[in-house]
């Protein structure tokens, strides 16, 4: 099951939603970088071993070795990081995204046969290299801080989104992540009725506790257990949403 995280405008949390899914994760999961902007794992994180990531060996890698070979296994290509979460790596500079070209396509196809993968997929937008990813995944859940700004931005993307695809014979089954404040959680119903008032029926799958502190040791800038924060807690039962309504084929 390939999963795909975006966002519809800014840095609304992607990558840190990304990250915890795919650690807490109730099945084995790979974490894939496919933001075009550039890997954040490779400048705050380290391999399993100590050792900085090798941004040459990830979504470079991979993409190279599909062009060679269609099947080529994507184990070859992943580094464990700290917590033993397999990653694949993502770009270091920017400009690789549009060296990989079609590429992108080619990927998505490979990923979908790779068991569970949750991928950054960066800021969905027209002509994003990774938009082909999002629209060819199982799933592409879209995170949303709460704000009358970013429910306006994340409307008019969903809007698109579903136009994008109205001429396809399969379409993504769209999905919404509210991050945020724990004691705001109670905001996913006033959402869920504003896009089904706006005609989008894409359910909010689910509401991560904006935990800045647990964020920050995530990205290994301070030193905090994790098991017990609400970021983590929260995260465990979206996870475990998503993960059963794969196995049911429904929303979660």
């Amino acid at each position: 099951m390939l999963i795909s995280i975006a966002s519809a405008k800014g840095s609304p949390g992607a990558s840190t939603s990304a990250h915890v899914l795919a650690a807490v994760w109730p099945r084995s999961a790979v974490l894939a970088e496919l933001d075009p902007a550039g890997s954040d794992l490779v400048y705050r994180t380290r391999s399993r071993e100590g050792l900085p990531l090798d941004s040459d060996r990830g979504v470079v890698s991979l993409a190279a070795a599909i062009r060679r070979d269609p099947a080529a296994p994507l184990r070859d290509h992943l580094t464990l990081i700290e917590g033993d979460l397999p990653v694949l790596v993502g770009l270091s500079r920017p400009d690789q995204a549009t060296a990989i070209g079609a590429g992108w396509s080619g990927l998505a196809t490979s990923l979908q046969r790779q068991g569970d993968i949750i991928a950054d997929v960066g800021r969905l937008s027209p002509g994003a290299p990774s938009l082909g990813v999002a629209l060819a995944s199982d799933m592409a859940l879209v995170t949303v801080r709460p704000g009358v700004e970013n429910y306006g931005h994340l409307r008019e993307r969903l809007s698109w989104i579903v136009a994008e695809t109205s001429r396809r014979s399969e379409r993504v089954r769209l999905g919404v992540l509210l991050i945020a404040p724990w004691k705001a959680r109670h905001e996913a119903d006033d959402l869920t009725r504003l896009l089904r008032g706006s005609g989008l029926e894409v359910p909010v799958v689910g509401v991560l506790a904006l935990d800045q502190s647990a964020a920050d040791s995530l990205a290994g800038r301070r030193a905090r257990p994790l098991g017990r924060t609400l970021l983590v807690r929260s995260a465990r039962t979206v996870a475990t949403a998503l993960a059963g309504a794969a196995i049911n084929g429904g929303a979660a």
